[in-house]
């Protein structure tokens, strides 16, 4: 058996296309896709799919969103709620893979 990912490209391209008609803004972020941007430039359009094809999902209008091809690319194959949180946490400047430092003030030791 081939890659999941090519299995059915017809449905793909009309995925993408279903998506790219509405122009929407990236799904992870928020922020509009610029959509004549054209690969490899990170700010360009992919389709993510929400519960990644590695992980049984599956290529359809219901299990995907328009992203950029950044933030897709964070995302990977985590959950849709980790790569917003994700995709924030870096857009405000933190490296990839930090703990935001605890209120140690706070604590109760």
């Amino acid at each position: 058996m081939g890659n999941p990912r090519y299995a059915n490209g017809h449905r793909r391209r009309e995925v993408q296309a279903y998506w790219r008609a509405r122009k929407a803004d990236c799904y992870i972020c928020g922020r509009p896709i610029d959509y004549t941007l054209r690969p490899p430039d990170p700010w360009s359009y992919v389709v993510d799919e929400t519960v990644a094809i590695a992980n049984g999902g599956r290529v359809c209008k219901a299990n995907s969103g328009p992203a950029h091809r950044w933030c897709n690319a964070v995302k990977g194959t985590h959950t849709l709620a980790w790569a917003r949180a994700e995709v924030r946490r870096r857009l405000a400047g933190h490296r990839p893979g930090t703990v935001i430092a605890a209120d140690w003030e706070s604590a109760d030791w």
